[in-house]
C-alpha cells in the first residue's frame, strides 16, 4: 500500500470515529427548582439552552468627545441632504405626474386538483377502526423503545409541607406523598429511572409556607434518538402501505364485476 492511500484511510477512519463519538454523546437536560426554575440543556461541554439567561454586563459609557463628533457629522449630513433635495431636476417631477398604465392581472391557469395520498372518506367505519388498531400496534413498540432510552438520574426531591391550618397541612402532606409515589411509578414504567439520590418529604406545622426543592437530570444519546425516530418512520411507512392496499381493494372488485358483465 502506498503512503498516499494509507493517509487517506487514516483520515476516513478518523472522520468515521469522530462521527461515532458525536452520536454516542449524550444530550443532557438539567432541571432544578428551588423557589425559582433553572433549566439547562447541554451537549458535550456546550450549553445550548439556559433558563434564566445570564445577565450581560452593561456596555461602558462612551466618551463625550465621541458623542460631539457624531452630532457634528449628523448636522453636516442634514445640510448635504437639504442641498441635494433642492437640486432635484424637473424631469423627475414630470415623470411622477405621468399616470401609470394599469397592469393586466395574470390569470393563473387552473390546474387539476391533486388527489390526497390517503382518502379516509372512501374507507368504512370498520376499516378505520382496524387501521387505528394497526397504527397503535405499529407505533407503540418504537415509542416504548424511544422512551426507555431516556434516562432520569441524580433525582433529589425535598418537600416541607407547611400552612396555617394543621389539618390542611396534614392532608397536603398525604396528597404530596401519594402524588410523588405515582409520578415515580409512571417514570419508571415508561422511562429508565435511576435510583434516587435523595427523597425527603416532611411536615412543619410552624412554617406558614411550603418549601419545594427538586433536582434531576435527563439524558439521551443522539444515536438512540435517531434510532427511535427511524423506528417511528418505519411504522408510519407500514401504515401508509396498509392504507394503499385498503384503497386499492374496491377498485379491483369493480374491474372484476365489469369484466363479468362484458362477458
Amino acid at each position: 500500500m502506498e503512503e498516499g492511500e494509507s493517509v487517506g484511510w487514516i483520515i476516513t477512519a478518523s472522520i468515521v470515529l469522530l462521527i461515532v463519538l458525536l452520536l454516542a454523546a449524550n444530550v443532557t437536560v438539567i432541571f432544578d427548582y428551588n423557589g425559582e426554575l433553572a433549566l439547562k440543556v447541554k451537549y458535550l461541554c456546550f450549553t445550548i439552552v439556559r433558563i434564566p439567561r445570564k445577565k450581560r454586563k452593561p456596555k461602558k459609557a462612551r466618551k463625550k468627545s465621541a458623542k460631539k463628533d457624531k452630532t457634528v457629522n449628523a448636522v453636516k449630513d442634514d445640510k448635504a441632504e437639504e442641498k441635494k433635495s433642492e437640486e432635484i431636476p424637473e424631469k423627475q417631477a414630470n415623470t411622477a405626474k405621468i399616470e401609470k398604465k394599469p397592469e393586466k392581472k395574470k390569470t393563473a391557469k387552473k390546474s387539476g386538483e391533486k388527489k390526497p395520498l390517503i382518502d379516509l372518506k372512501s374507507l368504512s367505519l370498520g376499516d378505520k377502526i382496524d387501521l387505528l388498531k394497526k397504527l397503535l400496534s405499529n407505533v407503540s413498540k418504537p415509542v416504548k423503545k424511544l422512551f426507555k432510552r431516556i434516562v432520569f438520574s441524580h433525582m433529589s426531591i425535598r418537600i416541607v409541607c407547611g400552612g396555617d391550618d394543621a389539618a390542611q397541612t396534614a392532608i397536603k402532606f398525604g396528597l404530596i406523598n401519594m402524588a410523588a409515589g405515582n409520578a415515580l411509578g409512571l417514570l419508571d414504567s415508561f422511562f429508565t429511572l435511576k435510583p434516587l439520590d435523595d427523597m425527603y418529604i416532611t411536615v412543619d406545622y410552624q412554617s406558614e409556607k411550603s418549601l419545594y426543592d427538586c433536582y434531576f437530570e435527563v439524558r439521551m444519546s443522539l444515536f438512540a434518538g435517531f434510532a427511535g425516530l427511524f423506528g417511528l418512520l418505519g411504522a408510519f411507512i407500514k401504515l401508509l402501505r396498509v392504507y394503499k392496499k385498503k384503497q386499492e381493494k374496491p377498485k379491483v372488485g369493480k374491474t372484476a364485476e365489469t369484466a363479468k358483465s362484458e362477458s
